[in-house]
Protein backbone atom coordinates (compact mmCIF):
# COMPACT_ATOMS: atom_id res chain seq x y z
CA UNK A 1 0.00 0.00 0.00
CA UNK A 2 2.50 2.76 0.98
CA UNK A 3 4.36 1.57 -2.14
CA UNK A 4 1.29 2.08 -4.28
CA UNK A 5 0.61 5.84 -2.50
CA UNK A 6 4.37 6.70 -3.45
CA UNK A 7 3.01 6.02 -6.95
CA UNK A 8 0.59 8.13 -7.13
CA UNK A 9 2.25 10.94 -5.26
CA UNK A 10 4.44 10.48 -8.86
CA UNK A 11 2.49 10.57 -11.17
CA UNK A 12 0.96 13.73 -8.97
CA UNK A 13 4.37 15.44 -9.54
CA UNK A 14 4.75 14.85 -12.68
CA UNK A 15 1.68 16.29 -14.16
CA UNK A 16 2.73 19.31 -12.18
CA UNK A 17 6.07 19.69 -13.72
CA UNK A 18 4.88 19.61 -17.39
CA UNK A 19 2.68 22.16 -16.06
CA UNK A 20 5.25 24.11 -14.91
CA UNK A 21 7.35 23.52 -17.91
CA UNK A 22 4.61 24.83 -20.10
CA UNK A 23 4.78 28.23 -18.13
CA UNK A 24 8.69 28.35 -18.06
CA UNK A 25 8.77 28.36 -21.79
CA UNK A 26 5.71 30.40 -22.19
CA UNK A 27 3.70 28.52 -23.02
CA UNK A 28 0.14 29.23 -22.15
CA UNK A 29 -1.35 27.39 -19.35
CA UNK A 30 -4.31 25.36 -19.74
CA UNK A 31 -7.64 27.01 -18.94
CA UNK A 32 -9.12 26.46 -15.30
CA UNK A 33 -11.63 23.58 -15.64
CA UNK A 34 -10.37 22.55 -18.72
CA UNK A 35 -8.71 19.28 -16.92
CA UNK A 36 -9.38 17.10 -14.21
CA UNK A 37 -7.56 17.04 -10.74
CA UNK A 38 -7.70 13.71 -9.44
CA UNK A 39 -8.00 12.13 -5.73
CA UNK A 40 -4.85 11.20 -5.21
CA UNK A 41 -5.44 10.37 -0.79
CA UNK A 42 -7.17 11.83 1.54
CA UNK A 43 -5.91 14.25 4.44
CA UNK A 44 -4.98 11.71 7.47
CA UNK A 45 -6.66 11.87 11.05
CA UNK A 46 -4.11 14.06 13.28
CA UNK A 47 -4.24 16.50 16.10
CA UNK A 48 -3.04 19.81 15.50
CA UNK A 49 -2.11 22.79 18.19
CA UNK A 50 -2.66 26.13 17.11
CA UNK A 51 -2.60 29.37 19.74
CA UNK A 52 -2.81 27.42 22.90
CA UNK A 53 -2.78 23.83 23.70
CA UNK A 54 -6.31 22.95 22.76
CA UNK A 55 -6.11 20.13 20.85
CA UNK A 56 -7.93 20.64 17.43
CA UNK A 57 -8.50 17.98 14.61
CA UNK A 58 -6.59 18.82 11.37
CA UNK A 59 -10.09 18.94 9.40
CA UNK A 60 -11.26 21.80 10.95
CA UNK A 61 -8.22 23.04 8.51
CA UNK A 62 -8.59 20.85 5.63
CA UNK A 63 -12.04 20.94 5.01
CA UNK A 64 -14.60 23.37 3.74
CA UNK A 65 -12.58 25.81 1.85
CA UNK A 66 -9.84 24.70 -0.67
CA UNK A 67 -6.29 24.58 0.99
CA UNK A 68 -2.56 24.87 0.56
CA UNK A 69 -0.62 23.17 3.11
CA UNK A 70 2.85 22.79 3.63
CA UNK A 71 5.38 21.79 6.42
CA UNK A 72 8.27 24.17 7.68
CA UNK A 73 10.11 25.05 10.45
CA UNK A 74 10.50 28.72 11.63
CA UNK A 75 14.52 28.21 12.02
CA UNK A 76 14.70 26.65 8.45
CA UNK A 77 17.74 28.33 6.50
CA UNK A 78 17.43 26.66 3.10
CA UNK A 79 16.24 29.39 0.70
CA UNK A 80 14.90 26.29 -1.54
CA UNK A 81 13.34 24.97 1.52
CA UNK A 82 10.56 26.60 3.74
CA UNK A 83 11.31 30.61 2.72
CA UNK A 84 10.35 29.21 -0.72
CA UNK A 85 7.23 28.32 0.69
CA UNK A 86 6.70 31.34 2.52
CA UNK A 87 7.36 33.00 -0.22
CA UNK A 88 5.19 31.37 -2.62
CA UNK A 89 2.46 31.41 0.23
CA UNK A 90 2.71 35.20 0.34
CA UNK A 91 2.35 35.24 -3.51
CA UNK A 92 -1.19 33.52 -3.55
CA UNK A 93 -2.31 35.71 -0.45
CA UNK A 94 -2.24 38.61 -2.39
CA UNK A 95 -3.31 37.04 -6.07
CA UNK A 96 -6.77 36.00 -3.44
CA UNK A 97 -6.99 39.21 -1.85
CA UNK A 98 -7.07 41.15 -5.24
CA UNK A 99 -9.48 38.57 -6.51
CA UNK A 100 -13.45 38.99 -4.64
CA UNK A 101 -14.55 36.10 -6.51
CA UNK A 102 -11.68 33.85 -4.26
CA UNK A 103 -12.07 35.91 -0.66
CA UNK A 104 -13.17 33.33 2.09
CA UNK A 105 -12.38 30.66 -0.10
CA UNK A 106 -9.03 29.75 0.11
CA UNK A 107 -6.52 28.70 3.25
CA UNK A 108 -3.48 28.46 3.86
CA UNK A 109 -1.77 26.44 5.91
CA UNK A 110 1.69 25.64 7.75
CA UNK A 111 2.65 22.83 9.89
CA UNK A 112 5.80 23.08 11.85
CA UNK A 113 8.38 20.26 11.58
CA UNK A 114 9.65 21.27 14.86
CA UNK A 115 7.60 21.08 17.27
CA UNK A 116 9.68 21.64 20.27
CA UNK A 117 10.84 24.95 19.37
CA UNK A 118 7.69 25.53 17.35
CA UNK A 119 5.29 25.82 20.30
CA UNK A 120 1.55 27.19 19.76
CA UNK A 121 2.90 30.59 21.31
CA UNK A 122 6.02 31.00 19.19
CA UNK A 123 3.62 30.27 15.85
CA UNK A 124 1.20 32.57 17.47
CA UNK A 125 3.66 35.50 16.73
CA UNK A 126 3.52 34.33 12.63
CA UNK A 127 0.28 34.27 12.81
CA UNK A 128 -0.13 37.67 14.06
CA UNK A 129 1.45 38.88 11.17
CA UNK A 130 -1.04 37.51 8.36
CA UNK A 131 -4.12 38.55 10.55
CA UNK A 132 -5.45 41.47 9.41
CA UNK A 133 -6.60 39.47 5.74
CA UNK A 134 -7.58 36.65 7.74
CA UNK A 135 -11.55 36.99 6.56
CA UNK A 136 -10.11 37.20 3.18
CA UNK A 137 -7.52 34.30 3.10
CA UNK A 138 -6.85 33.20 6.87
CA UNK A 139 -3.42 31.35 7.13
CA UNK A 140 -3.21 29.41 10.19
CA UNK A 141 0.37 28.45 11.67
CA UNK A 142 0.14 24.62 12.81
CA UNK A 143 2.30 22.47 15.40
CA UNK A 144 1.76 19.18 17.31
CA UNK A 145 2.43 17.85 20.92
CA UNK A 146 5.40 16.09 19.79
CA UNK A 147 7.42 14.38 17.24
CA UNK A 148 5.23 11.71 17.85
CA UNK A 149 2.49 13.14 17.12
CA UNK A 150 4.02 14.83 13.63
CA UNK A 151 5.76 11.44 12.43
CA UNK A 152 2.67 9.56 11.82
CA UNK A 153 1.26 12.60 10.19
CA UNK A 154 4.26 12.99 7.82
CA UNK A 155 3.96 9.21 7.22
CA UNK A 156 0.94 9.54 6.33
CA UNK A 157 1.01 12.36 3.95
CA UNK A 158 4.24 10.35 2.47
CA UNK A 159 6.61 12.93 3.60
CA UNK A 160 10.38 12.65 5.26
CA UNK A 161 12.75 14.51 7.72
CA UNK A 162 16.15 13.76 9.17
CA UNK A 163 18.21 15.59 11.32
CA UNK A 164 21.53 17.04 10.08
CA UNK A 165 23.49 15.93 12.74
CA UNK A 166 26.90 17.74 11.28
CA UNK A 167 24.91 21.01 10.44
CA UNK A 168 22.53 21.07 13.86
CA UNK A 169 25.77 21.10 16.04
CA UNK A 170 26.11 24.40 16.47
CA UNK A 171 22.69 24.49 18.56
CA UNK A 172 19.81 25.17 15.50
CA UNK A 173 18.35 22.52 14.50
CA UNK A 174 18.84 21.84 10.40
CA UNK A 175 16.47 19.86 8.94
CA UNK A 176 16.40 17.52 5.82
CA UNK A 177 12.86 17.56 4.03
CA UNK A 178 11.64 17.68 0.29
CA UNK A 179 9.74 21.14 0.25
CA UNK A 180 6.28 19.76 -0.39
CA UNK A 181 2.49 22.06 -0.66
CA UNK A 182 -0.58 20.05 -0.88
CA UNK A 183 -3.69 21.46 -2.49
CA UNK A 184 -6.89 20.11 -0.68
CA UNK A 185 -10.58 20.21 -1.90
CA UNK A 186 -13.36 21.32 0.57
CA UNK A 187 -13.86 17.30 1.10
CA UNK A 188 -10.29 17.15 2.40
CA UNK A 189 -8.91 15.18 -0.60
CA UNK A 190 -5.56 16.17 -1.93
CA UNK A 191 -5.70 16.91 -5.32
CA UNK A 192 -2.35 17.88 -6.42
CA UNK A 193 1.08 17.82 -4.99
CA UNK A 194 3.89 20.57 -5.94
CA UNK A 195 7.09 20.49 -5.40
CA UNK A 196 10.11 22.63 -5.45
CA UNK A 197 10.76 22.74 -8.90
CA UNK A 198 6.94 23.18 -9.33
CA UNK A 199 5.99 25.85 -7.01
CA UNK A 200 4.58 28.26 -9.98
CA UNK A 201 1.66 29.96 -8.26
CA UNK A 202 0.21 30.72 -11.55
CA UNK A 203 -0.31 26.77 -12.10
CA UNK A 204 -1.69 26.73 -8.31
CA UNK A 205 -3.95 29.53 -8.57
CA UNK A 206 -4.86 27.46 -12.32
CA UNK A 207 -5.67 24.81 -10.16
CA UNK A 208 -7.52 26.68 -7.68
CA UNK A 209 -9.99 28.04 -10.00
CA UNK A 210 -10.59 24.32 -11.48
CA UNK A 211 -11.25 23.02 -8.09
CA UNK A 212 -14.31 25.71 -7.75
CA UNK A 213 -15.29 25.25 -10.86
CA UNK A 214 -16.07 21.56 -9.78
CA UNK A 215 -17.93 22.53 -7.15
CA UNK A 216 -20.01 24.72 -8.38
CA UNK A 217 -21.22 21.61 -11.03
CA UNK A 218 -21.59 20.06 -7.90
CA UNK A 219 -23.84 21.92 -6.36
CA UNK A 220 -25.96 22.13 -9.91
Amino acid sequence: MYRTLLAVLGLALAATTLAAQATSVGLPLPPPGSYMLNRIQRVPFAIVLEGNNIPRPLSRYTQKAITLLSFIYTTCGDPQGCPRAWEAFETIRQEVKDRPDLHAKVRLVFVSLDPRHDTPRMLAIFARSTSTDSAIVPWHFLTTYSTVFLDRLLRDMGTEISIDRAASEGGTLVLNHLLKVFLIDPRGWVREIYANATLDPAVILGDIETLLIEERRKVK
